[in-house]
């Protein structure tokens, strides 16, 4: 299937408005999001998309001990997001 210009212009001007309208909601919640609220979001997102793509770097039979790594990272983040939260 070829892909016109076109057709490619009008993608490109779709994900524009998209990615707009996303900065601005972004910024609308930073506005109001703790540096802790900012950290969970953050690491839940790493974490989420490490289990659906898992990690391009690292050899297929490397990627649980990959994915524990970063599941222990996580841990930790969240631990001091609840020191800070409590200091």
């Amino acid at each position: 299937m070829k892909i016109t210009k076109e057709s490619a212009k009008a993608w490109k001007a779709e994900y524009e408005k998209i990615n707009a309208m996303e900065r601005e909601e972004l910024k609308e919640r930073l506005a109001t999001e703790t540096i802790e609220q900012s950290i969970r979001s953050y690491f839940t997102w790493v974490k989420l998309v490490t289990a659906i793509a898992g990690s391009t770097d690292v050899p297929p039979e490397l990627q649980e001990s990959r994915e524990k790594e970063v599941v222990e990272l996580i841990n930790k983040w969240r631990l001091l997001a609840e020191r800070i939260k409590s200091v």
